[in-house]
């Protein structure tokens, strides 16, 4: 066997190992697995929510409202509204419009997220921290569910479920991938810890908190890695649930990708220790949920370049016809079904476009290009 096809067998076998392979084990383990959360009582836990925005004062006010109506006493309950100082509104506007039952705070500089987020867990007072986006709203039961789950002591962080409107709609490319995302969340789970929390609805110890480097990309990834390398685990509390009305185009969605795997890259740059396995106790579910997803497209090209070669090497009457044969199916398809044909070449062409996302991402974080919350 040549050395391209055998380096083509040896990147598509480790594609097909992350991607497919280690849900499999993942899904058998958690299975077998003994370390689901026992829900303990949360009646000694109180709950501070951060709220980090930069959005209007009107838009963060129905948010503090929907967060206000939540089953969660409200005896027990503080909001902490955290003004990004990179923001276009002033930290006063929101104190005007909340009143005298939310606190407000400036967040520090030089503003972004992250060293909003400090500011806003710095003054909140109780031992759990629920952190929430402007733009969501939370399920009534959300923040119970969470505190119950913080009532095993082993677990530090929690995060929840959150449904998210896309333009493509039921069964597109995005549908099936978070689909799949919450599946391998729901077992990675049971095993042992999450990689990566849902920023909009998460939660965490106080204790646990460490603060978050100035321009830090992705809090989500920091926050429970974090976590994990302090000893405690990170569940997933699917019935802990948050809903975003909004639709996101196809664009959008590819600006986050590239945001979330250049906030990934980052990680591994800032934080090195996530990929020692014998500081990362879920060092495989790292490797294989996250930096195998950036390794995606680079496998992808070795395979196809170790490839065609041999493929060059076929009898041509052969190739020829089996070309002919894949024309013949998909013009029939076309001809049969052209609805279909359509939203499949569709689906393909975004799918191929999602696998640039790492190249992109590479490219800003070889740049050193951290701030990727304009356009990608």
């Amino acid at each position: 066997m040549s050395v391209p096809l055998l380096l083509a067998l040896l990147a598509i076998s480790v594609v097909v190992a992350g991607w497919i392979g280690y849900p499999m084990v993942a899904a058998w383990l958690a299975r077998n697995a003994s370390q689901e959360c026992v829900p303990g009582p949360a009646a000694d836990l109180s709950v501070s929510v951060v709220v980090a925005t930069r959005e209007s004062p009107e838009i963060v006010a129905r948010r503090v409202e929907n967060l206000r109506r939540s089953s969660w006493p409200c005896e027990r309950l503080e909001i902490v509204v955290a003004v990004d100082r990179s923001g276009s509104y002033a930290v006063e506007a929101y104190r005007v419009q909340l009143g005298d039952h939310t606190g407000v705070v400036a967040g520090d500089h030089p503003g972004g997220k992250a060293a909003t987020l400090n500011a806003g867990v710095r003054i909140a007072a109780h031992s759990v921290v629920v952190f929430a986006d402007s733009q969501q709203e939370f399920s009534p039961d959300a923040i119970t569910r969470l505190a119950e789950y913080l009532g095993d002591p082993r677990f530090g962080a929690v995060t929840g479920a959150l449904s998210l409107g896309t333009e493509s709609g039921e069964g597109s490319v995005i549908d099936l991938f978070w689909k799949y995302e919450l599946s391998l969340r729901r077992h990675e789970a049971a095993i042992h810890s999450i990689v990566a929390v849902t920023g909009a609805i998460y939660a965490i110890r106080r204790a646990l908190w460490t603060p978050l480097p100035a321009h830090l990309i992705c809090d989500d990834l920091f926050v429970p890695l974090h976590v994990v390398m302090q000893g405690s685990r990170v569940g997933f509390c699917e019935s802990a649930r948050a809903t975003d009305p909004r639709k996101f185009s196809r664009s959008q969605e590819f600006r986050r990708k590239v945001r979330t795997l250049t906030g990934m890259i980052q990680m591994c740059v800032w934080v090195p220790t996530v990929l020692l396995p014998w500081k990362n106790p879920i060092w495989v579910q790292f490797v294989c949920h996250k930096l195998l997803r950036l390794a995606t497209p680079y496998l992808l090209i070795v395979a196809v370049l170790g490839t065609l070669p041999a493929m060059f090497t076929l009898p041509t009457r052969a190739f020829f016809i089996a070309g002919g044969l894949v024309l013949l199916g998909a013009l029939a398809v076309w001809v049969i079904r052209p609805a279909v044909a359509r939203r499949l070449v569709g689906q393909l062409a975004w799918a191929a476009w999602l696998l640039t996302a790492p190249l992109v991402a590479c490219g800003n974080a070889v740049r050193g290009r951290w701030d990727v919350w304009g356009k990608a």
